[in-house]
C-alpha cells in the first residue's frame, strides 16, 4: 500500500523559505537537519500524517559532488517550487523491483541530536528529467515521523489532500490507486494542495 508521504519544495534559502511559507500561507516550519553527504539541508512543515519539505543547498561544494545536490541547485529557480513528491510504503522492497533498484538506506542528524534513518527507491527517476515519484520506507515510531512534529501554525492543518504530477512512468501501474495523486500533463509536481478546516491552500 502507497500513500501521500510528503512533497519537497525547494528554496535559495531555509530560513526565508520558512518565513514566505508563514506569511503567505500560514504554515509554521521547523529546522530538520542536514543530508549527510549531499550538501543539502530541510526545514519541516508538520501536517500530521504528511509534511512539507523545505529543502536548499547548504554546503554548495559538498553539493556538486552528489547527484541530489546538483537536482536541488539545478531545480532551485523561484521560492517554493514544488519539485518532487514522496510515496510511503512499510514494504519498499517489492516498489523497488518494479524500479529494477535496490533501496538506498539514508539518516539525517536532527538539531536535538538524534538520528532518523529511512530508505529510498526511485531517486533515479526523481532526478531524471520527468522528476518521477520516490518512494520511501521510514524506520521510526509514528510519533517520530517528521509530519508529527509539534509545530504553531497559524491555520488549522488537515494535512496534503492533492498533488498533481506528470505521468509517473514505470510506476503508472503502481500508484493508479494512490489517494490524492491526479496525474496530467506536464513534469513532476505541478500542484499540491494541503487542506485547512476552512479552506485549500495551493502551491504550484
Amino acid at each position: 500500500m502507497l500513500e501521500i508521504d510528503h512533497v519537497i519544495l525547494l528554496v535559495p534559502d531555509l530560513d526565508a523559505g520558512g518565513r514566505r511559507l508563514r506569511s503567505e500561507f500560514g504554515l509554521d516550519s521547523i529546522p530538520g537537519g542536514r543530508h549527510a553527504g549531499h550538501g543539502t539541508g530541510n526545514r519541516i512543515v508538520p501536517l500530521g500524517g504528511t509534511y512539507l519539505e523545505l529543502m536548499a543547498v547548504v554546503d554548495p561544494a559538498e553539493a556538486a559532488t552528489s547527484p541530489m545536490g546538483r537536482w536541488v541547485a539545478r531545480h532551485t529557480t523561484t521560492e517554493l517550487n514544488p519539485a518532487a513528491v514522496c510515496l510511503r510504503t512499510d514494504d519498499i522492497d517489492p516498489v523497488a523491483a518494479v524500479l529494477g533498484e535496490t533501496p538506498e538506506s539514508m539518516s539525517r542528524k536532527r538539531p536535538d541530536g538524534s538520528i532518523l534513518t529511512w530508505r529510498l527507491a526511485g531517486l533515479t527517476g526523481m532526478l531524471g528529467p520527468d522528476n518521477l515519484p520516490f518512494i520511501i520506507e521510514w524506520h521510526c515510531e509514528p510519533h517520530d515521523h517528521p509530519g508529527a512534529a509539534p509545530v504553531d501554525h497559524d491555520v488549522e492543518v488537515l494535512g496534503i489532500v492533492e498533488v498533481t504530477i506528470g505521468p509517473p512512468g514505470p510506476l503508472s501501474s503502481t500508484i493508479a490507486d494512490v489517494a490524492g495523486i491526479t496525474v496530467s500533463t506536464g513534469t513532476g509536481v505541478t500542484e499540491v494542495v494541503v487542506a485547512t478546516s476552512t479552506d485549500q491552500l495551493r502551491l504550484s
